[in-house]
């Protein structure tokens, strides 16, 4: 057997899981990894804050289906980790974290910057280990990759600083394109769960992100069965208007979804984790599609399971249902709900002043292409986003469970390396933008030509709308006025500060500019009117 260094055999085996890029930043530690991944064909993606590294990795893996890989150095570094580690754990996606750690002679005792990763990083990871020796690489790292992929969350490695350039020797790894094969329930479950559906006579469909590449049958599920379909914030891009169609679910979502969720007697559940409690009810069936069998309960119970590919499952499940016959006063009072809550929006739209943050989500929606990617950041204007925005086929990243600020910046770096020439926006607030700001200047090292739209209400706006709710006297949720448009110019980007209604021609330059583009968004800090759940 060939010996090469633990660096050279680590990095060798993650090409050969098909990994492309490593996101992390430099670190005493991991300086010899590095050093081999710079002569690598896999990238090594240098950010400003191990943070948004991890976020990238989680992102990266939400939006391709493929490992998510990050790197860090020990100590602080692997602190930093937590945020998007949590974030890929939260949303079930899978990423490998690789850390330095002290020399193997230091382990367990008060050298400087040394701590028990495995302690630290075992309540966002589902396997986190230390390799004890060289030789044992290729079976620690192969059987974490494993169990990264096979069940859906992050895994951790640390490296002591001293094993990295020794020799190790071990057998070349093959790759193991079986761990992508999904279950899939058989025909005579399928043909059963058709049959329930044919018993139910108010249907709705809730999709989430396990529909993304399911749409089309999302559909014509819909209008075979006349039900209405509400989806969750990653679907806000893809779904296109339909008269069947509810709009979202959620605090920015629609309120004739929620009605009409109550009212239904049926529930198909597709790809979605996401469920208010408050609509949960014994009244209501639940027919649940997913990928994943652990994620068929997840969020409501449900009654019957089917397990696979959504596409798949709903294509055989439309071949079942030739003597379905859709419910017409059902499907008459979805559509005029639908088209009442569409009328409602555009009141609003029609009536908002300037500043209304809704105008720039609509106009958003006009002028981005229809592969383009939007990574929305945690804040109010995600809401906004939820409301507004019209899609057309875009794709949607979130943190979707963990939803912490800062997730856009690294999450965009990562959309545009994975989609090459599709527009990347980057939705954030001035809150999320100044937690990593930095990110910015990565972006603009790394020549990518995100639009970071930064909606500026100069406060933590869901924050101090709460604190007003609840009759508190709101305290840490004002934020001063920078100009962020300055601090995108002095970065080496472009730099433009407006308001919804001059955004038109600021955003057509942003997105010819060429380069990392921050638009500084003068925007209303408008309560936002929530859906009532």
């Amino acid at each position: 057997m060939k010996q090469r260094s633990v660096a050279q055999t680590l990095a060798d085996l993650l090409g050969t899981w098909g990994v492309q890029f490593v996101f992390g930043t430099a670190g005493d530690t991991i300086l010899h990894f590095l050093a081999c991944l710079g002569e690598h064909p896999i990238g090594f993606i240098q950010l400003r804050n191990e943070e948004s590294a991890a976020f990238a990795a989680s992102a990266y893996s939400k939006l391709t289906g493929g490992l998510g890989v990050v790197v860090a150095d020990g100590g602080p570094g692997t602190g930093r980790l937590i945020n998007g580690l949590a974030d890929a754990r939260s949303d079930g996606v899978p990423v490998v974290a690789v850390t330095g750690q002290v020399e193997s002679t230091y382990l367990g005792t008060g050298y400087k910057q040394y701590i028990n990763q495995q302690q630290l990083l075992s309540a966002v990871t589902i396997r986190s280990e230390n390799l004890g020796s060289p030789a044992s690489l290729t079976t620690i790292a192969s059987d974490l990759l494993r169990t990264a992929v096979a069940h859906g969350g992050p895994v951790h490695l640390s490296v002591p600083k001293d094993f990295w350039l020794q020799p190790t020797k071990s057998a070349p790894a093959k790759p193991e394109p079986f761990l992508m094969q999904q279950a899939q329930s058989p025909d005579a479950v399928v043909a059963e769960g058709a049959g329930w559906l044919k018993g139910v006579e108010r249907p709705m469909i809730l999709a989430g992100r396990g529909a993304w590449n399911a749409v089309e049958q999302v559909l014509a599920l819909a209008e075979r069965l006349g039900a209405g379909v509400a989806y969750t914030l990653p679907m806000v891009g893809i779904m296109p208007e339909h008269p069947l169609v509810i709009r979202g679910l959620g605090k920015g979502g629609s309120e004739a979804a929620v009605e009409l969720l109550r009212e239904c007697d049926g529930l198909i559940k597709v790809g979605a984790t996401y469920w208010p409690t408050v609509l949960t009810s014994d009244d209501k069936k639940v027919l649940s599609i997913d990928a994943y069998p652990a994620n068929i309960s997840k969020g409501i119970p449900a009654d019957f399971g089917l397990v696979g590919d959504a596409q798949t499952l709903l294509t055989a499940l439309l071949g079942q249902l030739n003597g379905a016959n859709a419910d017409g006063q059902w499907a008459h009072r979805v559509k005029r709900h639908a088209a009442e809550w569409r009328q409602r929006l555009e009141a609003e739209l029609a009536q908002a002043p300037p500043g209304h943050p809704g105008r720039a989500m609509r106009l958003l929606s006009e002028y981005a292409d229809t592969n383009a990617v939007f990574c929305l950041d945690v804040g109010d204007h995600v809401l906004w986003f939820s409301r507004f925005f019209q899609g057309k086929g875009q794709r949607v990243l979130v943190s979707g469970r963990w939803r912490d600020m800062g997730f856009s910046l690294g999450a965009s770096i990562a959309a545009q390396l994975a989609q090459g020439d599709a527009q990347v926006f980057s939705i954030v607030g001035d809150g999320g933008f100044s937690m990593l700001m930095g990110e910015f200047v990565s972006a603009v090292e790394l020549n990518l030509p995100i639009v970071f739209v930064l909606m500026n209400n100069r406060s933590y706006a869901m924050e101090a709308s709460a604190m007003a709710a609840g009759g508190l006297k709101p305290i840490g949720v004002e934020l001063r006025d920078i100009r962020f448009d300055q601090v995108a110019q002095a970065c080496g980007g472009a730099g433009y500060r407006t308001t919804p209604a001059e955004l038109q021609v600021v955003l057509q330059e942003a997105m010819q500019a060429g380069k990392p583009a921050l638009i500084d968004l003068q925007v209303d800090p408008i309560a936002l009117p929530t859906a009532r759940l």
